[in-house]
């Protein structure tokens, strides 16, 4: 309350008062360089994005975050190139060396379950939606820069077809949920299903997303009223000094505040909304072409089991594999991402041969809005990211892009929360059907454009075959969701075989 008074105070003084603003600006005065260059629109445009931040906490926070990671069973110091954690004041020093697998009690996989378990399962997670429950929640903050494109990502054709309708990220997840509601509709036919889709967005991707969802969801036969687009908050950006980076005369630089930025966006929309129906939310990320969108399964499972919080992972085979693994520490449930995790302990495998710690997150997640609105009032930790940053010199004002990382986005991570669960579940999942994410520009060779058509293309195979339905074309069959979502409705197909891609 005192810093806030005192902003208050300050912005309306300073607008023609240097001494002013610097007293407001203090130890980050040097933002104030250009002051007698700017009309006085630009010098209120300064003031007011510096004081919509509380920069004071964040300093203390980017300080904190800076803490290293200590192992002492191998005694091994790991300083990730790129990263750095802050688990909070209380437990400053993560002690790698508690981590344990996910207990077996509270972990699934789905191809051991019993087949009339699966249906029962299924058809749970179907009535949640027959009864407008379930929210589908896409983290699409990201641009498409690794991909060679400034676009976001969700929006890239992915190149499967040279039909009409748009073939990208967006369009594949609009289609699956359309489709879930058809046939949640047969199996409750008294009901009016909706799933709420969800997209939360960064200042970066809005525009773009906004564009090519206004013609997603009508070729998905979906409603626009159903359509929930959050912008995620930003943070300010910190040079290796803990300094700010101007981004004009008048700005300085921020970037998007992180995954785990997700929850108090929820929260902030679930108290400014009249729809209280929404019970369970499936938070994926947008770059999974074989993410199963509000996957009855997962979330029957999940209803079934009294679960508040859970993670789909597939099996980690290779232990430097680029994904995190979730695991059970003395703080309870966190997810290590591949860079964290010291060498000796990723090659630690079990009696079986298969890795200890195997569970390798694929960024799907279950959450009931119980979870949500507790993990929205905790206050997650800081995460450093070491990158380029462009920026304007503090002395010159010449733009300067750089070559080498010289400074750090701060991220709150989704997975931080996992620990606050009251209930936590891992459901594995097989490879093959639901992980195949787009990362890459196509030189890469790697979880790029044409792994993913190709991944694509073997789960509609194994489908058809499932189903004895003979291809009549020697080509990959392109199976359109609206069609099938996990390779049921296929049937007809028996007799006759396909001939075509199964399109709209």
């Amino acid at each position: 309350l005192l810093y806030l008074n005192t902003v208050l105070t300050a912005r309306r003084a300073m607008r023609e008062d240097r001494s002013k603003a610097m007293a407001l600006f203090g130890s980050h005065d040097y933002l104030l360089h250009f002051w007698n260059e700017l009309t006085p629109e630009e010098r209120e445009q300064l003031v007011d994005q510096f004081t919509s931040y509380n920069i004071p906490e964040l300093d203390k926070a980017f300080k904190e975050s800076g803490r290293p990671i200590v192992c002492l069973r191998f005694l091994v110091l790991w300083f990730p190139k790129d990263r750095f954690l802050h688990f909070g004041a209380s437990n400053s020093l993560q002690k790698i060396e508690s981590l344990e697998p996910i207990d077996k009690d509270h972990y699934s996989v789905a191809s051991d379950i019993d087949e009339n378990i699966m249906n029962e399962y299924w058809n749970t997670g179907l009535e949640a939606i027959a009864q407008g429950q379930v929210a589908a929640v896409v983290l699409a903050g990201g641009q498409a820069t690794r991909l060679g494109s400034t676009e976001p990502k969700g929006t890239l054709s992915l190149g499967f077809t040279d039909y009409d309708v748009t073939d990208s990220l967006f369009a594949l997840q609009a289609a699956r949920i359309s489709r879930l509601q058809d046939l949640a509709r047969a199996a409750f036919p008294n009901s009016n299903p909706r799933i709420w889709w969800i997209v939360m967005t960064s200042s970066a991707t809005a525009d773009g997303t906004l564009r090519h969802l206004r013609d997603v969801l009508p070729a998905a036969g979906l409603d626009a009223e159903q359509l929930i687009v959050l912008l995620q908050r930003s943070l300010p950006c910190y040079d290796i000094n803990g300094g700010l980076f101007l981004s004009s005369k008048s700005s300085f630089k921020v970037s998007p505040n992180g995954n785990g930025g997700l929850y108090e966006c929820l929260e902030a929309h679930r108290m400014s909304s009249m729809n209280n129906d929404i019970k369970y939310f499936h938070v994926y990320g947008v770059d999974n072409v074989l993410c199963r969108v509000a996957d009855p399964h997962f979330i029957g499972y999940c209803i079934k089991k009294n679960v508040d919080c859970a993670a789909k992972v597939v099996e980690k085979i290779d232990p430097f594999e680029r994904v995190g693994v979730i695991c059970q520490t003395l703080d309870g449930v966190q997810v290590v991402e591949y860079s964290d995790l010291p060498p000796e302990l990723a090659s630690l495998r079990d009696d079986s041969g298969s890795l200890k710690f195997h569970s390798g997150n694929i960024a799907s997640h279950f959450f009931t809005c119980d979870f949500v609105h507790r993990a929205a009032n905790f206050k997650l930790p800081l995460h450093r990211a070491f990158k380029k940053i462009p920026f304007i010199d503090r002395m010159t004002g010449i733009s300067v892009k750089p070559e080498a990382e010289n400074g750090y986005k701060l991220e709150h991570f989704i997975f931080d929360a996992f620990k606050y669960a009251k209930n936590f579940h891992v459901w594995e999942v097989r490879r093959s059907e639901e992980f195949s994410p787009l990362k890459n520009a196509e030189s890469v060779g790697k979880d790029c454009m044409s792994t993913c058509r190709r991944d694509y293309y073997a789960e509609c195979k194994r489908w058809l075959v499932a189903a004895n339905v003979p291809s009549c074309i020697d080509r990959p069959i392109f199976i359109h969701p609206l069609y099938s979502y996990s390779g049921e409705g296929l049937e007809e197909y028996r007799e006759k075989g396909v001939a075509n891609d199964l399109l709209p």
